[in-house]
């Protein structure tokens, strides 16, 4: 039992790392973007393997290619933050990266943890297939763990609260709290999922039972498709424009549950003969799905252009047609165990894919480079005609390296250096059209916008000159005419200022709106004066103006007082008799 403990205070002490990472994750933010992506990236990443590592970690052979793993991801998350100029305008190799690191910590756990401890041995394809499952449920086991923990927590505050008592609320949901309580929880039923093996075990069986249900469900569905396609053509199948990832999705499913009736490769077989032949059968249909698949991004490259998206489209196409042909190969073989060259082939393809995700991240194989060069170069040797070339998605939808691809474009116009002069008249025509950004666009209009015609009754409080510039904001009540009354609404001896338009009573003019002076010395919108009286709010601006002008006009003292609550301010609005 003490060596339980100490085992379980190992798991805890994970859990309490990763909550100081997550409550100093906004000072490590404001610090540095880099340092806070590569704290967060340690902490889930090497946090968790070790987690899954389970008994294993008392072994240097196990524990110290997870610790090189664990900085490599750190590693390469620093390379990836440090490649781009800023990160909030290269979401596409943030984001990328990220679910990267999900997939690569998956696929390598399994390898990791499958390590033999003992020297001499090597690694064992049933250790492999059953790490790789379990991996899935016990991290589903925490989860679920912390989804009940949560749960208590909200009832728990939820009933004292009912009493008055407001401690248990304030506290359960504080960020302190929840940093802290939510990884060790998730630390706890890594611990005990790891060490229910019959538990997850069962979990595992009916999930693969569930695989071999319907495997042949699918198994029919693919040989029926592929049957249909000589009858009614592949235009349908091009035309639809989502052909890829439904052809993928086929593809995908049944890889996945030909693996799960597969399993280690010790099972006998699972179906009797025919049903056997037949899903068989299906699995020689792999290769046409995924050729399917690629030859239909492919035809939207040659339509289109590449784009970051047809680009991951054409390598899980191309990774599955791969999948697909050793699944063929093992069909093929005819070996004593049904098909027993998966052994073989599936590990090497799961590096395989590893690689492939890690170069996707790298200057080699970067989607949005590789993008941009493909969507220039089809306009410069003509595959892409200029008055069809999407200048915009290239300079605002291809982040950094589109924008310098559009600004080389740009120089060779000018110097009359690529194309023929009515294309380069065509071209620069697509390009001035997308000359600005979106906010340069607004910050032209705002600036050949009319000017408002300002109103001022009564004097003019400190900072009036403000108004002119506000009254070309969108959502300004002074677009048009507009009157300005300086006024102490809160008489604090300090006047706001209530911008009325000068648009009379009609259903879709806008309402006065108060502005405060803030701490800097500038005129802030606070919200609209209304007339509650009426469910619509609607003012009569041309009545309220000349109330004001003739002075007939007076602050009232409401009523009916606010009420104030923990967290609201309840304003009565009622109907005077």
């Amino acid at each position: 039992m003490p060596g339980i403990n100490r085992f379980l205070g190992f798991y805890l002490l994970i859990g309490l790392v990763q909550g100081i990472a997550f409550y100093y994750s906004d000072q490590l933010y404001r610090v540095n973007e880099a340092l806070f992506f590569v704290t967060y990236t340690l902490a889930l990443v090497g946090g968790t393997t070790l987690q899954l590592l389970g008994e294993k970690v008392r072994h240097w052979r196990s524990l110290l290619p997870t610790l090189v793993f664990t900085l490599l991801m750190g590693g390469m998350t620093l390379w990836v933050c440090y490649g781009v100029e800023h990160i909030d305008n290269n979401r596409w190799a943030i984001n990328s990266w990220f679910i990267s690191v999900v997939v690569l910590s998956y696929v390598c756990a399994s390898f990791l943890f499958a390590w033999p401890s003992a020297k001499g041995q090597r690694w064992r394809y049933e250790d492999l297939f059953q790490q790789a499952w379990n991996s899935v449920f016990i991290v589903l086991y925490a989860l679920i763990l912390v989804g009940l923990f949560m749960a208590l927590l909200k009832l728990w505050s939820r009933l004292f609260l009912m009493l008055g008592i407001e401690f248990f609320e304030r506290h359960f949901w504080s960020e302190l709290f929840l940093c802290f309580a939510l990884p060790l929880v998730f630390a706890l039923g890594m611990y005990l999922a790891a060490r229910s093996e019959k538990v997850i075990g069962q979990m595992r069986s009916m999930l693969l039972s569930a695989c071999g249900l319907l495997l042949p469900l699918i198994a029919l569905i693919s040989v029926l498709f592929t049957l249909a396609l000589p009858f009614t053509g592949l235009g349908r199948i091009w035309a639809t424009g989502y052909s890829t990832p439904i052809l993928l999705v086929l593809a995908g499913a049944q890889l996945f549950l030909l693996n799960g009736v597969f399993q280690d490769g010790r099972q006998p077989r699972p179906y009797p003969q025919w049903l056997t032949r037949f899903i068989e059968l299906s699995l020689l249909c792999l290769p046409v799905l995924a050729a399917l698949a690629f030859y239909s991004s492919w035809l939207r490259v040659e339509q289109y252009a590449l784009s970051p998206q047809r680009f991951i489209a054409l390598a899980a196409a191309l990774l599955c047609g791969l999948y697909g042909l050793a699944a063929v190969w093992a069909v093929v073989l005819r070996k004593p165990v049904w098909l027993g060259n998966l052994r073989v082939t599936n590990p090497a393809l799961a590096l395989l894919f590893c690689a492939l995700v890690v170069l996707i991240n790298t200057p080699l194989l970067n989607p949005v480079q590789i993008s941009v060069n493909d969507q220039v170069q089809r306009l410069l040797d003509g595959r892409t005609k200029a008055e069809a070339f999407d200048a915009h998605y290239l300079r605002f939808g291809l982040e950094k390296a589109g924008e310098e691809a559009y600004a080389q474009l740009q120089v060779d116009l000018d110097k009359e250096r690529i194309l023929d002069a009515d294309s380069r008249r065509v071209l620069r025509e697509r390009m001035d059209d997308t000359a600005l950004s979106f906010s340069e666009q607004y910050a032209k209009e705002r600036a050949n916008r009319p000017k408002a015609e300002l109103e001022w009754i009564g004097p003019k409080p400190k900072g009036s000159e403000q108004f002119a510039e506000l009254s070309l904001e969108t959502h300004s009540p002074c677009e048009s005419n507009c009157v300005l009354w300086a006024v102490d609404l809160d008489l604090d001896g300090q006047p706001e200022v209530l911008a009325i338009p000068n648009t009379g009573y009609r259903h879709d003019s806008k309402p006065p709106r108060i502005f405060a002076l803030d701490e800097k010395g500038k005129w802030d919108d606070r919200g609209p004066l209304v007339w509650t009286q009426l469910p619509e709010g609607y003012v009569d601006t041309e009545m309220l103006i000349h109330d004001i002008r003739i002075g007939r006009i007076e602050l009232v003292k409401p009523r009916y007082r606010q009420l104030q609550t923990s967290d609201m301010l309840l304003t009565p609005v009622m109907r005077e008799p």
